[in-house]
């Protein structure tokens, strides 16, 4: 075998489909399931004859294993395809015809590997995988991959510079607490913390896009109590939640008419299906955050994450969205039942070398008499000492505990 590298496949594969697109020979829709049989073997033909017919300089003997790769890159990601396949890769970036890769929360140029039409056809074929077209009508599409990823497209005129592709890969592998402690990301005193706490009260994980709120999520899920029902709720499925036989519901297109909502869903899951825990994967819609908030209030544990830059930003920002579908509701009303449910808020932030570090971690005790959120912060990182605080007591925290 000649064992073409990733760059040879790089310009191969958008050659061969140029040659099967400007032929008009149909590329298969990439289906969820595994495309094989006749379909398939019929495909992997006319990339063979592609392949002769522009004198790819490749022995008779390897001419099948290499034509079998290229169709089985054609019909997935193209020449994105290794760096999805790649465990060192957490996002993979297409701008116009430019790629880059995120390693270890750092960029990594990779360079063009195709034209902008390449790219484009790979947006569509993959909005395929939720039957839609995407077109002038609708320039933009969130998908689930196969293997878990997320994919976000964006294409011309909505995005004026060529399309635009973001995969954020599943992570196969993990991390527990202990292994964010060696990361720097927590100390021992807070994870210690944080497995007493897990699936006991109510937590809000705040951050920024790829802070790390679903990897901090996905470690507590390890200490959830033994015997407790567990429910998730996701517009993606990105959580990984170590507990066994969850009920688990993936809600995708919400918003869209017909299809049911991401409230909805939780609201079915608290009140009819008898969790103890419910795990909502991202509030960032205002139903979610309503249904959200009154499950809590409700004797149910809710464990959530939102964008936010701080904790108390995030405290806001949550009542902000249940008054934005809920306007009727009074401010205060709104915000007393979010300090009644809210136990614990945790504020993550990646910095600017890749890694995530807990920022702070408070504790709500209630509202003062003007309504304000009171917290007592039990964790803190402190930039001048470079190290965390010590770890201090809720009273509030402790009786629920108890």
């Amino acid at each position: 075998m000649i064992g073409l590298r990733n760059g040879d496949y790089a310009a191969l594969v958008p050659a061969l489909q140029e040659y099967l697109l400007t032929r008009g020979i149909p590329i298969p829709r990439w289906r969820q399931e595994e495309l094989d049989g006749p379909e398939r073997q019929a495909f992997a033909a006319q990339v063979l004859k592609g392949m002769v017919d522009l004198k790819v300089p490749v022995g008779p003997e390897d001419l099948p294993e290499v034509s079998a790769e290229v169709a089985r890159r054609i019909l997935g990601l193209g020449v994105l395809e290794p760096y999805l396949r790649d465990e060192t890769v957490s996002e993979v970036i297409v701008r116009g015809r430019h790629v880059k890769v995120e390693r270890a929360g750092r960029l990594e140029e990779i360079g063009d590997l195709g034209s902008a039409e390449y790219f484009l056809e790979v947006a569509r074929r993959v909005a395929e995988l939720q039957g839609r077209q995407l077109g002038v009508a609708k320039p933009f599409v969130l998908v689930d991959l196969p293997d878990g990823s997320r994919l976000t497209a964006m294409i011309p005129p909505l995005s004026v510079a060529g399309v635009a592709i973001n995969i954020r890969r599943f992570a196969v592998r993990r991390l527990n607490l202990e292994e964010l402690v060696e990361r720097s990301a927590l100390d021992r005193e807070t994870a210690s913390l944080l497995e007493r706490v897990a699936g006991r009260v109510n937590l809000l994980v705040s951050g920024a896009p790829g802070a790390g709120k679903t990897t901090l999520l996905n470690a507590l899920s390890a200490h959830f109590p033994q015997g407790s029902e567990v429910a998730i709720v996701e517009s993606f499925r990105e959580l990984q939640v170590q507990h066994p036989h969850p009920a688990w519901a993936v809600v995708q297109e919400e918003g869209e008419e017909g299809r049911i909502s991401m409230g909805e869903v939780v609201n079915v899951i608290y009140t009819r299906m008898r969790p103890d825990i419910v795990a909502v994967g991202e509030v960032v819609r205002g139903d979610q955050a309503a249904e959200y908030v009154h499950a809590i209030n409700l004797g149910v544990v809710g464990l959530t994450t939102i964008h936010g830059s701080s904790c108390l930003g995030a405290l806001h920002r949550l009542e902000t969205m249940v008054l934005e579908t809920k306007p009727t509701l009074n401010w205060l009303a709104t915000r007393e039942r979010i300090a009644e449910g809210t136990d614990i808020v945790i504020q993550l932030r990646r910095l600017a070398d890749g890694r995530r570090r807990l920022q702070e971690m408070v504790a709500l005790e209630g509202l003062d008499e003007r309504g304000h959120f009171i917290t007592t912060v039990l964790k803190r990182w402190d930039p001048d000492k470079g190290s965390f605080s010590p770890l201090k007591c809720s009273h509030r925290l402790e009786e629920r505990l108890a």
